[in-house]
C-alpha cells in the first residue's frame, strides 16, 4: 500500500491536490522546475468565475485585479451582448493567485520542492515505487503523461496574448470575444484588467498548420484591435498550450493525471482551474481512500468523469460547433440570439463553466411555462 505521494507540477491544480491530500495527514510533495511558483503563470487568462471560486479553497482576494458582468461577442457586422446585471467573473493575477495556493498548501503540511526536474527516467522509477502515488499536474504537454503511456490528446489550442498600457477600454467590466478568419477552430479576445490595461489574445488549432505568434500578430492589426490598442505599449507577451479534450484514461496503476495534464478543460474558452482544481479534490479524496483504506485508484476516473464528464463533453460540443461553421455561419448564429433574446437568458440564467445547468434552466423555464 502506498505511503506517499509525489505531484509533478507546482500550478494550481497541484497545489490544490496537496493542500488536500496533507490537510487529510498523507505525506505529499510537489516537484517543479522552475524557481517560484509565480514563473510562467502570465501565459493563461487570469478569468475566474464568481461561481467556480466559491467553490474553490483559497483565499484569493489578494489577486483581484478586476470584476466583469458580462461579455460581448463579436462576427462580422454582428454584435452578441450579455450583460448580467452584477459581477459574474473575478479578473486575477495569475501569479499571485499561485503564491497564495503556494501559501496554503505550505501551511497545511505539504512540501513544496522548487528547481527539481523529474526526468522521463525518474518518471518510471516513481511508477516502480509501491509507495508511491505519483500524481502528473505538469500542463498539457505533460511529461508524465507521454512517459507512463497515457493516451494522446489530438488536437491543442495555441495562444498568443499580450499586455497594452495606454489601450482603449470599451467598458472596464466586459470581456470581448472575436470570431474571425484570424483565429481558425478558436476566437480573438480582450481582458481588461483597468482602465489603461488591456489583454489582447489569439487562440488557433494546432491543425491549422499555423503559429499564434504570427495569428496574433494579423490579429492586433485589425481594424477591431487597433481601436483598442493603437499606439498603446505592449508591455510583456506570452505563448501557451491548451488541450481541446479530455484523455481517454486518467489513471494509470498508480499514476494520476489532473488539470490540463488530463484534460481537464473547457474546450469553448480554454479555461482549466475551475474543473482542474474540482477534479484535484476528488482526485485527493481518492488517493486518501487508496492509502487509509486500501480503496482502488481507479474510482478517480469513475468519480471525475461523474462529476463533471458531461459538462466537459458539452464545452467540447459547443467547441466543434462554433468551430465548424465559420466567420459568417457565427454572425448568423449571434444575429438567430439577439433576435431571439437569448442575451436576456444567458444573462440571468448563464453559468461560464456548466452548460448542463443552462440547459437544466431552460428545461425548467419551459415547464413553468
Amino acid at each position: 500500500m502506498a505511503k506517499k505521494v509525489e505531484i509533478i507540477g507546482a500550478g494550481v491544480i497541484g497545489l490544490t491536490l496537496a493542500k488536500e491530500l496533507a490537510r487529510s495527514g498523507i505525506d505529499v510533495a510537489v516537484y517543479d522546475s522552475k524557481s517560484r511558483v509565480s514563473d510562467n503563470t502570465a501565459k493563461a487568462s487570469g478569468i475566474f468565475s464568481k461561481s467556480g471560486l466559491a467553490r474553490i479553497d483559497v483565499d484569493w482576494k489578494a489577486a483581484q485585479q478586476n470584476t466583469l458582468n458580462g461579455a460581448v461577442l463579436y462576427a462580422g457586422k454582428e454584435t452578441f451582448k450579455v450583460d448580467t446585471g452584477g459581477t459574474v467573473a473575478y479578473i486575477l493575477d495569475r501569479g499571485i493567485f499561485a503564491e497564495l495556493c503556494a501559501k496554503e498548501a505550505k501551511e497545511a503540511g505539504a512540501e513544496i520542492l522548487l528547481g527539481k526536474r523529474f526526468t522521463r527516467e525518474q518518471i518510471l522509477e516513481a511508477k516502480r515505487d509501491v509507495d508511491t502515488i505519483l500524481v502528473g499536474a505538469d500542463g498539457a504537454v505533460s511529461t508524465v503523461a507521454s512517459a507512463v503511456g497515457f493516451p494522446e490528446i489530438k488536437e491543442y489550442i495555441l495562444t498568443y496574448k499580450a499586455e497594452y498600457d495606454g489601450a482603449w477600454v470599451p467598458d472596464l467590466h466586459k470581456a470581448e470575444v472575436v470570431f474571425s478568419t484570424s483565429s481558425p477552430r478558436f476566437f480573438g479576445w480582450t481582458v481588461p484588467y483597468s482602465e489603461r490595461v488591456l489583454e489582447v489574445g489569439i487562440g488557433i488549432s494546432s491543425s491549422s498548420r499555423r503559429n499564434s505568434t504570427g495569428a496574433f500578430g494579423s490579429f492586433v492589426q485589425s481594424a477591431f484591435a487597433q481601436q483598442r490598442v493603437g499606439n498603446a505599449r505592449k508591455r510583456a507577451g506570452y505563448a501557451s498550450i491548451i488541450p481541446l479534450s479530455t484523455r481517454k484514461r486518467t489513471v494509470i496503476g498508480n499514476v494520476l493525471l489532473v488539470g490540463d495534464a488530463a484534460g481537464q478543460v473547457k474546450a469553448t474558452t480554454g479555461g482549466g482551474i475551475i474543473f482542474g482544481a474540482a477534479c484535484a479534490r476528488i482526485a485527493a479524496k481518492s488517493i486518501v481512500g487508496n492509502i487509509k483504506h486500501g480503496k482502488p485508484l481507479s474510482l478517480y476516473e469513475k468519480e471525475w468523469r461523474r462529476a463533471y464528464g458531461l459538462d466537459l463533453k458539452l464545452h467540447k460540443a459547443v467547441h466543434a460547433y462554433y468551430s465548424s461553421v465559420g466567420e459568417r455561419g457565427f454572425a448568423s448564429m449571434l444575429r438567430i440570439m439577439n433576435v431571439m433574446g437569448f442575451n436576456k437568458f444567458l444573462g440571468k440564467y448563464g453559468d461560464m463553466d456548466r452548460p448542463s445547468l443552462i440547459i437544466k434552466r431552460m428545461f425548467l423555464r419551459n415547464l413553468v411555462k
